[in-house]
């Protein structure tokens, strides 16, 4: 076999581009994360929990979220996840609270509401 081209390397990262899946903020349309970064976090990438006042959200888990910034004062109050401390994140774009960030010492990862999410 031959060396590939510099034209099928093109095409290939151009195919590879195409194939990509964008997590979108559903307000605005903002990329918050792409799909290739979804994780799983206690054995189960999608979740679902009721927070202190009776409000159930499922989140999906992401190692990385750039599109999203974090918002508040970190907080391990009522944390989802045990021994991670969370804080609101907000759509970069719009500002709209699309989920969580969790950070445990070095560890961090998101949780983002899938019904604030697309992709």
């Amino acid at each position: 076999m031959g060396k590939e081209t510099q034209a099928e390397r093109d095409e290939r990262r151009e195919s590879e581009t195409q194939e990509e899946i964008w997590i979108r903020c559903s307000g605005c349309g903002h990329v918050l994360a792409s799909a290739r970064a979804q994780i799983e976090v206690e054995g189960k990438h999608v979740h679902t929990f009721v927070n202190p006042a009776g409000f159930e959200y499922t989140i999906r888990c992401f190692a990385e979220a750039p599109g999203c910034a974090g918002a508040g004062v970190e907080s391990t109050f009522w944390s989802w996840f045990r021994g991670f401390a969370w804080r609101m994140a907000a759509c970069a774009g719009c500002g709209a609270h699309v989920g969580w960030s969790f950070r445990k010492d070095e560890s961090v990862f998101w949780g983002l509401v899938v019904d604030r999410i697309t992709g």
